[in-house]
């Protein structure tokens, strides 16, 4: 994660784009997600939250992509405060883990609560069968 780089700053405020979609260190950690799923989403932010009401015809990946969205956001801006105040970091890799795990725990109550037909997959087969 670039620490210059990622703090560009226009009035004070760090620039979103550059932040989730331009810096090489979250594109690798978004790439890992939307490889998995078989999906190209769109290069800017604003077209990305657009693209993520329906990302693709499978409503399982649909929402695990939302979920991954969400927890990538999170723990890119928690990793940009930990090298800006604390002199910590940690590779890509290591964000990836952390996102896996908070995403299982919350596919895990949706898939109990998920009402299968006789041909449904749940939430985590589906979680088990592209991103782990």
């Amino acid at each position: 994660m670039c620490i210059s780089g990622i703090s560009k700053q226009r009035g004070g405020t760090i620039e979103r784009q550059h932040l989730f979609f331009d810096c090489e260190f979250a594109r690798e950690v978004w790439i890992y997600f939307t490889s998995r799923a078989h999906v190209f989403p769109p290069l800017l932010f604003e077209d990305g939250i657009r693209w993520l009401k329906n990302p693709c015809q499978d409503k399982n990946v649909t929402t695990i992509l939302r979920l991954a969205h969400h927890a990538s956001v999170y723990t890119i801006w928690k990793e940009r405060n930990a090298r800006l105040h604390a002199s910590a970091s940690r590779p890509a890799a290591a964000l990836i883990l952390e996102i896996k795990s908070v995403i299982r725990c919350h596919l895990d109550p949706l898939s109990r609560a998920q009402r299968l037909g006789p041909n449904g997959t749940s939430f985590l087969a589906t979680w088990f069968g592209l991103f782990d």
